[in-house]
């Protein structure tokens, strides 16, 4: 590898992050939603299998919303174990509807509780998503706007004591909001995250509901619905914290599955990748850029452990010191800046060091093993993760 390519890679790098900067903070300063002064009735679906240990702390942040206007639909998608007793545990509140079907896969369960559904808005949410209070007000604050078709929330880890947890929390900080801050102002926004998002029925309906051709049923309908041209908002008012995986085997299979349907993902919309025809900022931007951060990982795996080993083995050179050390710096600035602005607990800022070192390696790692599966033709299915049940209302372990 060439002095040149490593020089080459480090300024693509910069204009990277320079992006991610200037397009999230231009977001961040822009997107102070007014109250909203609609009066929508919203359909808050839950599909759960197998979720006996989430449900519970789930419904009860439903129920506790302070936006009046809403039903809570519980889809049991033939689960195994309790979830449906749980779910009925909750039938003596009014606004809440327990539904019932043959297992047929997350999207299925969305669809059959749109089927089923009353409110022009639905806010889809995975049963170990736990909302603040104020939540459902601050994520149809963006609805005010008669153009916005679907709006995502900030989805933030629960459970953070142990080091895999606590470099979890600091991607979904830095990577999964930062990326939505910066395709929302970029209007090409690829994925409204499954712990927490909401869409006018009406649109749903238009692109078919949820797709059961892919693994990532949540990023699927986005794009259906960016393709149309729709405008997609993110809000970082809007909370909803998640039960992340605390076993490196369920985060493996979790990131395995996000990885995979991301690539499906590219092969099913690959007819827009830089068209102008149909949501043009999506295929002009949302989509490439999508392609490239995949490609882009793998590369920055090769390039880090080349890096790495060069310094280590047959000693540094000025340009390599000053190369590896603007990276580090710009990447410090990212994280300090991303926890500053989503009012983040400042002691993640220190794991950082085995973020940048280890944690994204093993990121690069899956997906170099995802993509050659995927070109291989090997397919893969939900591989659902187990659920401890740790996603607490009280939110102690923050």
């Amino acid at each position: 590898m060439t002095n040149l390519a490593i020089m080459a890679f480090a300024y693509i790098f910069t204009f990277e992050t320079i992006m991610y900067l200037i397009c999230s903070v231009r977001h961040y300063t822009n997107s102070f939603y007014g109250k909203y002064d609609g009066d929508a009735f919203v359909s808050i679906i839950i599909p759960c299998y197998n979720e006996e240990l989430t449900l519970s702390h789930c419904v009860e942040s439903m129920i506790s919303q302070t936006y009046d206007k809403y039903e809570i639909i519980i889809v049991d998608d033939g689960s195994k174990d309790r979830t449906l007793e749980v779910a009925r545990s909750f039938l003596h509140y009014k606004n809440v509807v327990v539904l019932t079907k043959p297992n047929g896969g997350k999207a299925s369960a969305l669809n059959f509780g749109t089927k089923h559904s009353k409110g022009s808005v639905l806010v889809c949410v995975d049963a170990d998503s736990i909302f603040l209070k104020d939540t459902l007000s601050k994520l149809m604050k963006p609805f005010s706007d008669p153009k916005t078709a679907a709006v995502a929330g900030n989805v933030k880890v629960v459970n953070r004591k142990k080091a895999l947890l606590k470099n979890q929390a600091l991607e979904y900080i830095i990577g999964l909001n930062l990326h939505r801050r910066m395709f929302t102002n970029l209007n090409c926004v690829p994925v409204i995250p499954g712990a927490i998002g909401a869409f006018r029925k009406d649109v749903v309906l238009e692109v078919g509901g949820y797709s059961l051709d892919t693994v990532v049923e949540d990023m699927d309908i986005t794009m259906a619905i960016s393709k149309r041209g729709y405008k997609i908002e993110y809000t970082g008012e809007a909370i909803a914290y998640t039960e992340a995986p605390e076993s490196y085997k369920d985060f493996y299979k979790q990131r395995y599955r996000w990885t995979y349907g991301t690539f499906e993902i590219v092969n099913k919309y690959k007819d827009i990748l830089f068209s102008h025809k149909s949501g043009k900022e999506l295929g002009i931007v949302g989509l490439p850029f999508t392609i490239y951060t995949l490609f882009m990982n793998i590369a920055l795996m090769f390039v880090f452990s080349y890096l790495v080993i060069k310094v280590t083995f047959y000693g540094s050179s000025s340009y390599l010191l000053t190369l590896i050390s603007t990276m580090l710096v710009m990447q410090n600035v990212l994280i300090m800046y991303t926890i500053m602005i989503d009012g983040e607990d400042k002691k993640l800022y220190f794991y950082w060091p085995f973020h940048i070192v280890l944690y994204r390696q093993i990121i690069c790692f899956i997906t170099l093993k995802v993509f050659i599966d995927y070109i291989r033709g090997k397919k893969t299915s939900w591989n659902k993760i187990d659920r401890l049940g740790k996603n607490e209302p009280n939110l102690r372990d923050l």
